[in-house]
Formats: C-alpha cells, structure tokens, sequence
C-alpha cells in the first residue's frame, strides 16, 4: 500500500521562475557598465571577447588577435591582463561554471520537492538552450585545459551535495545513502548528456522535447522524483 503521494499532474507555470541568462549577454553588459575605469573596462572586453571567439571558433582556432580584435582594443592591451589565450579561456570559463549554479536557491523554498525540482530543470534547460556552444567547449577543452573539467565536476559535487540534503530533510529514504548518492551523480550526467543531445548535436528524437521546454522539464523531474524520493513501500531498501 502506497504511503506517499506521487505527483500525477504537471506543476503550473510560474511566471516568477527566473529567465537563464546567455552568458557573453552578461558579459558584455559588465564590460558596458558606467564610470568604468580605462584597465577595468578592457579587462572586462577581454573577457567578453573570449566567450564571444570561443561561441564563434573551437578553442585550437582561437588567437590572441581574434580576441583583441573582438575586443576592439590593441593585442598589446590583452597581454596586460592574459598571457595567453589558454590564460583568457581559463578565465572566462571559470567564471561560467560557477554562474551555471547560479539558480536563486530562494525560488525553491516552500515547494514540493518535486515542484522544487521542476523549476531547477526548467531553469537548467534554458540555461543549457543559451549556452549550447559554451558548454560543448567545456568537453573540447579537456585535454587542453583539464583544469576545466576539474572545475565542472566540482560544479556537479556542489549540486549534488545541495540536493542530497534537501532528500534528506524528506526523508525516509527510498535506498541507503550512498546509493542515492550515486543515483544523483548518475542523473546529472545524464540530463548533460540529453541536453546536450537536444541542444547541440540536435537529436531528432528529441525535437518534440526541444520545442517544448515545459513537457521536457515535466518528464525530466519525473525522472529524477522516482530516482530519490519515496513512491511506493516496496522501492525501500
């Protein structure tokens, strides 16, 4: 007999859910920003001009005079701040690592869990949909910057462990700790692995899911819901 209510209906919409911004579109408003000072403001170019290359050209095709020119600011100026475009992308990518977890953890509180993780899917589709060509160059770049990787699954630890603790709060829990661990690892993968099925390599099984972020969000909680949390006696161990 069934102890938990598992959710049959897809969540509301919710006007309030944040917008995932594009990444280089925030750049380049913190390189516009007023009464900059003159390095502040080129430091800033520089590094809105290496997302707007790395979005244009893999990083082996990527230059030091692409960038400068993007910039539209002299090489000379660029070397003030990066020794090398290896430096730059270091940089910049980083820095979108750590805005891919940038999600308002206020615009989960008070929600189902499911609901909960609705809105964090939702939120990560769109993100994904608007980076599609900056998170592809996280996997070209692990052999030459593996530091990068390094950083991405750091990315992935801090979500799990942020989830984790929210399955724990539930509780019970449907297996033992570690293996709801693992089973969070495993789901994150995965859902990088089928956006980016959607969103770069375009899929064409997955255009219905594509065209409808919504239904995509919806069928992916359902997913990770039946993975975590308790829906029936029988799935305790």
């Amino acid at each position: 007999m069934s102890t938990s209510v598992e959710p049959a209906a897809e969540p509301e919409p919710d006007t309030h859910l944040p917008s995932a911004p594009r990444f280089v579109d925030l750049l380049a408003a913190e390189a516009h920003a007023p009464d900059l000072r003159k390095g502040e403001r080129t430091r800033r170019l520089a590094r809105y001009a290496t997302a707007r290359c790395l979005e244009q050209v893999p990083f082996a095709q990527l230059s030091m005079d692409q960038i400068a020119g993007e910039a539209g600011v002299s090489r000379a100026a660029i070397y003030q701040y990066f020794r090398s475009k290896e430096d730059a992308v270091r940089d910049v990518m980083t820095d979108f690592h750590d805005r891919t977890i940038a999600f308002p953890r206020t615009a989960t509180q008070s929600l189902t869990p499911f609901d909960a993780i609705y809105r964090t899917n939702r939120y990560y589709i769109d993100y994904f949909a608007r980076n599609a060509v900056l998170m592809e160059r996280v996997r070209e770049l692990r052999d030459a910057l593996p530091e990068l990787l390094r950083e991405r699954q750091r990315i992935n630890a801090s979500w799990a462990r942020r989830i984790l603790g929210n399955v724990l709060r539930q509780g019970p829990l449907i297996a033992s700790q570690t293996a709801i661990e693992l089973r969070i690892v495993c789901l994150e993968c995965m859902v990088d692995d089928v956006l980016r099925e959607a969103f770069v390599i375009g899929n064409p099984a997955l255009a219905k899911a594509r065209d409808d972020p919504d239904a995509f969000a919806h069928e992916l909680t359902a997913i990770w819901y039946r993975a975590i949390y308790p829906t029936r006696d029988d799935e305790r161990g």
